[in-house]
C-alpha cells in the first residue's frame, strides 16, 4: 500500500470529563450497563504526542510509551490490547513505529477521569495521522469509539461540552460512541464551574477496572440500571430547563450512589477519605445556609467537583478558599469550567 506520508509528528490535547450521571458497569467489549451524561473540562487536560515512522518490514505492533518522561510498563500492555481493538478501523498500524509521549496537567489515577482524556487523546492523534497518511477522515464517531475501546467514559471526551453515552430513549444515544448535546442545553448549564478539590493525589487501591468488574454479580445490578435510566431523563429535563434544584438533586444522588454501589460490592470497599466525606458536608451546609446553588459530585476516587453556576463564582471560591481548601491535600485544587 502507497501511503500519502510515510512519517511525521501529530500532538493532540484532550480534556477529562465529569459524569453527572455515572457509567458504572460493563459488558462485553467497554459497552455500557447503563447510560450517563457528563461536560467536557476546560484544564484538566492530556495531551499526547506521537511520531510515526513508516517501516515496510514491520507487520506487528510497535511503539514506546512515556508517561511525563517516565515509562509504564503497565500501561503499555493496555496500549497492546487497544491496538488490537482498533486496528481493523486503521490497518496501517502494524506497519508504523510509534513513538508516544503523554502528560497531563492534574494528578495521574487519582479519580479525575486520566484515562479518559488519555485515551481521548490518544484516538484524537491516531484520527489525525490517519489523515495524512491516507487522505481520509474518519467520522466523529468513530474516533469517540477509538476512545471508548481504550476507556469506557474516554468517548466522552472527545468532544467539549455536555454528552451522552449508553443506550437510553434519548434520540441516537447509543453504546458505541458518545453524542453531544449542547444544542439543548441552558445557558447556564454552559457556563458550569467546576471546583475540583484534591483531597489526594495518590493511586486508587482499587482501580476502576476492577469497580467495573465487581459490578458483574453486584445484587443491585438491576436497580442501579433502572436508577441510572431515570435519572438520565431527568437531568436531561434539568439541563434544558435551567433547572438547578433538580440538578443538585440528581448530581449528588449519582455520586453518592456509584461510591454506595463501591461499598456494597463483594468485596466491598470505598474511595472516599474522612476529608472528603467533610467537604460534602460543609457544602450541603453553605448551600442551605446562602441559598447559592452549589453542589458537589465525585468521581471513582476521593476527590470532591464542586459544581456552581458561573453567576456565582465569586461567593463560591470564596467558601472554598475559607472552608474548604484546607482539606485538601498540601492545599491543592483546580479551578475549573466547562469546556
Amino acid at each position: 500500500m502507497e501511503y500519502k506520508q510515510e512519517n511525521g509528528v501529530v500532538t493532540k490535547s484532550s480534556p477529562a470529563n465529569i459524569a453527572i450521571v455515572k457509567y458504572w458497569g460493563k459488558r462485553a467489549v467497554q459497552l455500557p450497563l447503563n447510560p450517563s451524561i457528563s461536560f467536557s473540562l476546560k484544564n484538566c487536560i492530556t495531551t499526547t504526542k506521537i511520531k510515526y515512522t513508516l517501516n515496510k518490514e514491520l507487520n506487528d505492533y510497535s511503539f514506546n510509551f512515556l508517561f511525563e518522561n517516565k515509562s509504564n510498563s503497565k500501561f503499555e500492555e493496555k496500549l497492546l490490547q487497544f491496538f488490537k481493538r482498533i486496528d481493523h478501523f486503521i490497518p496501517w498500524l502494524k506497519h508504523f513505529h510509534l513513538n508516544i509521549e503523554s502528560s497531563n496537567t492534574f494528578p495521574h489515577s487519582s479519580g479525575i477521569a486520566s484515562s479518559a482524556s488519555s485515551y481521548s487523546a490518544l484516538a484524537k492523534a491516531l484520527a489525525e495521522i490517519h489523515l495524512q497518511i491516507t487522505g481520509v477522515t474518519l467520522p466523529q464517531t468513530v474516533v469517540s469509539e477509538f476512545a471508548r475501546l481504550g476507556s469506557g467514559s474516554a468517548c466522552r471526551s472527545t468532544q467539549e461540552g455536555w454528552n451522552i453515552w449508553g443506550d437510553s430513549s434519548f434520540e441516537g444515544s447509543n453504546d458505541q460512541y458518545a453524542l453531544e448535546i449542547n444544542p439543548l442545553v441552558h445557558e447556564s448549564f454552559m457556563s458550569i464551574q467546576d471546583t475540583v478539590l484534591i483531597v489526594s493525589n495518590q493511586q486508587k487501591a482499587i482501580s476502576s477496572t476492577k469497580g467495573h468488574q465487581l459490578m458483574e454479580n453486584h445484587p443491585y445490578k438491576e436497580a442501579r440500571i433502572q436508577q441510572a435510566n431515570k435519572n438520565t431523563i431527568q437531568l436531561i429535563e434539568a439541563l434544558k430547563n435551567g433547572d438547578w434544584d433538580l440538578f443538585i438533586e440528581i448530581a449528588e444522588l449519582e455520586a453518592l450512589s456509584l461510591h454506595g454501589l463501591m461499598m456494597s460490592s463483594s468485596p466491598g470497599y470505598t474511595l472516599l477519605l474522612p476529608n472528603s466525606l467533610t467537604i460534602i458536608s460543609k457544602i450541603r451546609e453553605f448551600r442551605a445556609s446562602s441559598k447559592i446553588p452549589v453542589c458537589f459530585t465525585i468521581d471513582a476516587g476521593p476527590n470532591i467537583h464542586v459544581l456552581y453556576p458561573e453567576s456565582n463564582k465569586n461567593e463560591v471560591l470564596e467558601f472554598i478558599e475559607r472552608d474548604l481548601k484546607k482539606y485538601c491535600i498540601n492545599n491543592l485544587l483546580i479551578k475549573d469550567s466547562i469546556a
